[in-house]
């Protein structure tokens, strides 16, 4: 047989074995493998503790991965994040990637802690409390997974499949939520019972806490906004959510000022606020739609937020999450005399009553952090903090964008720079930019202590949307 395979191929028949395996991979190539233990070590010593999420470090996990070590990246991603006493925000970025490798390996259940952390933190909460539902569901935690998903919801109402699970899970638990036709009546979150007073008629927003529906007031014939306690937040084992909900509508109820949107009605056993209605939408939302307002304008509605923050300041409320979402108007805001509203003191900081922390003092940080000061980052909540904010939100206003990189955000780094108005912003108001400039730079100044107060801000904003008026620019 032999010697017919020679003479048919002029050799001899070679045996056809399937080439072996490739071995696996027994360690990482010597530059990556020097650089992270390098850093773990600079790390254990205080050292280079904001390059921990960098893009560099998080380039150099990522080909550990795709060399194929998967769980060696995982072990030095874990050990990175195990090092004490790096800030949460410098983390972040690497635990983000962590969660998304033990998701795509099947290990979510691993993932948890780090999912509970990122759903502080805003940029990543979204993906986090997803996640999180995800893990719930399939375990069959029906109630874990809902409050998960509605947080979802209340960030983004069109989040792929997110809304048809809510409204699964609901239905399983036994608790329809009210929809578009249905009313609510006192004593009665979502009753039928006839003469009820409050019509639904669609959804406007969720939050963390509840859900906002455009209703029709039948006593008084009326628009108006009622918004109602999440119900998986309604049981007796929830009272801290109960009481947080009605602390918001207190804090506005006690306010009265025509820049902070008016509660007209609330009931705890409805687990109801009833609020005037913002037919303009919210400040994020026209930013989004029509992008930047003119520089007149901007200051102009920034001396309406500033007086609802000295109001509120007045009677040692700090509100610590004034960012355009919160900011709404009444009517279309290019009608003319249409005024910015401050809502949502869902976080506002309280003077010393009834058991509630001063109005200055340590807390744990909670806000946006886009808008937070480097005090309120650290806990230290005072109105500078609010008026810090209000920096933001202006240049924010008339550029469209924040101050911050991507980058700067995560490393919580703060300068007094980071304020300069673009060339062709200030330009719309030549004889009095330079004062512009000025006022930016003293409200968003990191240092507290050199913030002007709010009445000091507000002075000075009023100061400045006169002299624009009076040069006629736009």
């Amino acid at each position: 047989m032999s010697s017919w395979w020679q003479r048919l191929f002029g050799r001899k028949a070679e045996a056809v074995f399937a080439p072996p395996p490739a071995p696996e991979p027994q360690h990482l190539g010597s530059e990556e493998e020097t650089f992270l233990a390098q850093l773990v070590a600079d790390l254990a010593t205080g050292k280079r503790r904001d390059e921990v999420g960098s893009k560099d470090v998080l380039q150099r996990i990522d080909a550990v991965w795709t060399s194929g070590h998967e769980r060696l990246s995982i072990e030095w991603m874990e050990k990175l994040l195990s090092v004490p006493e790096v800030p949460p925000e410098a983390t972040a970025p690497l635990r983000a990637l962590l969660v998304e490798r033990y998701e795509q390996r099947g290990e979510l259940d691993t993932a948890v802690p780090h999912l509970e952390t990122l759903a502080s933190e805003e940029e990543y909460a979204l993906r986090a409390h997803y996640l999180l539902a995800e893990h719930a569901r399939r375990r069959g935690d029906h109630e874990r997974a809902l409050r998960h998903y509605e947080a979802v919801l209340g960030r983004d109402v069109d989040y792929p499949n997110v809304r048809v699970r809510v409204e699964r899970l609901r239905a399983i638990a036994g608790r329809a939520a009210p929809v578009a036709g249905e009313t609510i009546a006192a004593g009665d979150v979502a009753g039928v019972q006839a003469g009820a007073r409050y019509r639904l008629v669609r959804e406007l927003g969720r939050g963390a806490t509840g859900v906002v529906y455009l209703a029709r007031d039948a006593e008084l014939d009326r628009d108006v906004a009622v918004k109602l306690l999440h119900p998986h937040l309604a049981g007796n084992e929830r009272a801290d959510a109960l009481a947080r909900f009605f602390h918001e509508a207190r804090v506005m109820a006690s306010l009265r000022h025509p820049n902070v949107v008016a509660v007209l009605d609330m009931d705890e056993a409805s687990r109801r606020i009833v609020m005037e209605l913002a037919a303009g939408g919210t400040l994020r939302d026209v930013l989004r739609e029509r992008g930047a307002r003119p520089l007149r304008r901007a200051i102009e509605r920034h001396g309406q937020v500033l007086s609802a923050l000295v109001a509120a300041h007045r009677r040692g409320i700090v509100h610590c999450d004034l960012k355009p979402a919160n900011l709404m108007f009444r009517r279309d805001v290019d009608l003319p005399g249409v005024e910015v509203m401050l809502g949502d003191f869902g976080v506002a900081h309280l003077p010393d009553a009834a058991g509630l922390v001063g109005a200055t003092g340590k807390r744990e940080a909670i806000g946006t952090i886009a808008y937070m000061s480097p005090e309120q980052r650290r806990g230290d909540v005072t109105p500078a903090a609010d008026v810090y904010a209000s920096a933001v939100v202006l240049f924010e206003n008339a550029t469209g964008r924040t101050p911050w990189s991507r980058e700067v955000l995560m490393a919580g780094t703060r300068r007094a720079e980071d304020f300069l108005l673009p060339k062709e912003v200030l330009a719309s108001a030549p004889t009095v930019a330079d004062e512009i400039q000025e006022h930016m730079l003293r409200i968003g100044h990191p240092d507290p202590a050199r913030r002007p107060t709010t009445i000091q801000a507000l002075a000075e904003s009023q100061r400045l949307r006169e002299r624009i008026i009076a040069a006629g620019s736009v």
